[in-house]
């Protein structure tokens, strides 16, 4: 058994306000001019969104039922190592500390001080600086125990998904509606012969729904880890889902798909034919409080891999120490965040935003085949069984598969560095590789 336990806190609501606060980030005021450019109709946009929120439920699916059979922290950790060994867990945990994380937390951070400069003017060589103090205020938070971190995190995601409606609503109520050839272009409005972008622009919006299964890797600190996350990551995922068509339908209310492919910040061009330069006021803090949500819940579910992984790894074990004064993974959370500084003041750091979506696909197919192996193993009936099985898992992976594929299509240079990334894991591995423990049965 594992020595030390986080405290299990936390509620329904709490898991919510995680999952609503990561995978809502500044990607939905950004991608949707990328969706125009691939789908030339209304109709086949929202379509396009709507269908990205029905592959983002069929993992959400297989994770809740995962999540209630496995009721410990680290998430997609535990399941891959449950299901295929430590080796191959390992190496999840080492692309997410090395990949995944960091680069996620350093680019949201130098959106968060990029945007703050629309408030607060300061000189462009300050960004670098600002971003560093962002991480270090959120990493301070989240140190200084769960309870501090999960109310800052559930108070942003409020006012993030506040803030969406906000702005959908202006939209909807003070404008009036493009029209094109007497038609609206939010039924029509575009060439239905673009049905071959659909495949393109899956792979942005999916992008922008990333981020649904991470409250997972708190599992060990819920109070009802086999029934309420399980409920919660449903909620979440049609919570996203609802605001993500709600705020593309206003966009396309006032913007026709042509239009919307030439501009680079949708929302502030609608709100800005409403009350001009107030408008972009409306935006910049929309998308500070947005970035601040992501860059809290990325920190504070990112910390618990690595606490995971050093609880397995006895070499490593140092990572994996609960802190006897904040009972927080303090080790854990640091390292993330220390990396993500070093990004920060490397600068180069937005390329490798491109090099993690090879890796989440790829062990995305694994989650999902694992549904099928773990459910042939001797382990706990989880309270939670997903319905459609084994339809869901098999569609899932299917996904999973074909996303990618496109990813190495699309961006082979980057998806061969992130393969060799991972593959710098393996010795790693061997490295730190000892006599280690696990509350279930693993393959070793």
């Amino acid at each position: 058994m594992k020595i030390e336990q986080l405290k299990r806190e936390l509620r329904f609501w709490d898991s919510v306000g995680i999952t609503v606060g990561i995978v809502i980030g500044v990607g939905i005021f950004r991608t949707p001019s990328v969706i125009a450019k691939y789908l030339g109709s209304s109709p086949l946009i929202l379509l396009a969104w709507l269908l990205g929120g029905v592959i983002s439920l069929l993992g959400v699916l297989c994770y809740a039922e995962l999540a209630s059979k496995f009721p410990e922290t680290g998430g997609t950790y535990v399941f891959l190592r449950e299901a295929y060994g430590k080796f191959v867990g390992f190496l999840y945990g080492w692309a997410e500390f090395s990949i995944n994380r960091a680069a996620t937390i350093a680019a949201v951070a130098y959106i968060f001080s990029t945007y703050l400069r629309n408030l607060i003017p300061f000189e462009p060589q300050a960004e670098k600086g600002i971003a560093l103090f962002a991480i270090f205020v959120f990493t301070l938070i989240n140190i200084a125990g769960l309870h501090f971190g999960i109310r800052v995190q559930n108070v942003l995601s409020f006012f993030k998904a506040f803030a969406i409606l906000i702005i959908a609503g202006l939209i909807f109520w003070f404008t009036k509606p493009s029209v094109v050839n007497g038609s609206h272009v939010l039924f029509t409005g575009g060439d239905f012969n673009h049905v071959q972008g659909f495949a393109p622009a899956l792979v942005a919006i999916l992008w922008t729904y990333g981020g649904w299964h991470e409250s997972t890797f708190l599992s060990g600190e819920f109070k009802d880890t086999k029934r309420e996350l399980p409920i919660s990551l449903i909620v979440s995922a049609l919570i996203v889902t609802g605001l993500y068509v709600f705020i593309n339908a206003a966009y396309l209310w006032v913007i026709p798909p042509v239009e919307m492919v030439e501009s680079k910040a949708v929302a502030s061009d609608a709100l800005m034919k409403l009350f001009g330069s107030t408008g972009k006021m409306v935006i910049t803090l929309a998308v500070l409080i947005s970035s601040s949500g992501a860059l809290n819940s990325n920190i504070l579910a990112g910390g618990r891999v690595p606490f995971s992984v050093g609880q397995d790894a006895p070499r490593l074990a140092w990572i994996g120490k609960v802190d006897l004064k904040f009972k927080t993974p303090l080790r854990s959370i640091a390292l993330n965040s220390i990396w993500a500084a070093v990004l920060v003041l490397w600068g180069n750091f937005e390329q490798i935003l491109f090099f993690n979506s090879f890796e989440i696909w790829l062990f995305f197919i694994l989650v999902g085949a694992s549904v099928f192996i773990l459910r042939r193993k001797s382990y706990p009936t989880p309270s939670f069984s997903m319905l459609g099985y084994p339809v869901v898992p098999i569609l899932f992976t299917l996904v999973s598969m074909w996303l990618c594929l496109a990813t190495i299509q699309s961006a082979p240079r980057e998806a061969l560095f992130g393969t060799l990334i991972i593959l710098a894991g393996v010795p790693v591995y061997f490295l730190t590789k000892g006599r280690g423990s696990s509350p279930y049965k693993s393959i070793v």
